[in-house]
């Protein structure tokens, strides 16, 4: 009887740990490259990097410093279907149509298209290429097929975050670095309390800015 508990129990305890591996948190440096493409029919490789962000991802939010001169922090909830800009200096923020659509979490890492697919602001048709490795983390690549100038061309999607480590787009990607995977503060995703709605503009942005 005792040997039957604790099977159960055992049995129990692994069946949670999907569920807690499920969505990782982890904060990184996103570190942007000039992408030099050969020709049209394939993604190209990074040059020299470019300035960099901070990407914190809690579950199914994500908050991108983008580290510009305006020092605008995006925030969005992929559960709730929000994204907000905020602006520091201004003690302000600003609703947004959509959320960066280059990051994304997905439920299979070997089956990331139809993430891909439902996240993306222009229609993808997604094809999988097959494992990577992305500094030194296993990925798997997905193309897309249908590329624009306004698409993202290629992302790799990492094995154990479940997550966008690496994209690219016309003559941009990104990198993912320096992740630490550890428990992200709430409040990092959250509008602070003393913050404005900002007053509308003649021409905003319908999402998240690539940088």
């Amino acid at each position: 009887m005792k040997l039957s508990a604790t099977n159960l129990a055992a049995t129990f305890l692994l069946g949670l740990i999907p569920a807690a591996c499920h969505a990782q948190e982890f904060s990184a440096d996103v570190v942007y490259l000039a992408i030099n493409k050969p020709d049209a029919s394939s993604t190209g490789t990074g040059t020299s990097p470019r300035r960099s962000s901070k990407l914190y991802v809690s579950k199914d939010k994500i908050r991108l410093e983008t580290n510009g001169i305006t020092g605008t922090i995006l925030l969005a909830d992929r559960t709730e279907h929000t994204a907000v800009a905020l602006q520091p200096k201004k003690k302000a923020y600003q609703p947004l149509g959509s959320g960066p659509s280059e990051y994304f979490r997905v439920e299979n890492a070997d089956d990331a298209c139809p993430s891909w697919q439902s996240v993306a602001e222009q229609k993808i048709v997604c094809e999988k290429v097959g494992p990577e490795v992305v500094n030194g983390r296993e990925a798997v690549k997905y193309q897309n097929k249908n590329t624009s100038q306004a698409a993202t061309a290629a992302v790799w999607v990492d094995k154990a975050l479940k997550f966008v480590i690496k994209w690219e787009a016309a003559g941009i990607g990104a990198e993912l670095r320096n992740i630490k995977e550890e428990q992200q503060a709430a409040d990092l995703f959250a509008v602070p309390s003393d913050y404005k709605i900002a007053a509308p503009q003649k021409a905003t942005s319908k999402g998240f800015s690539k940088r």
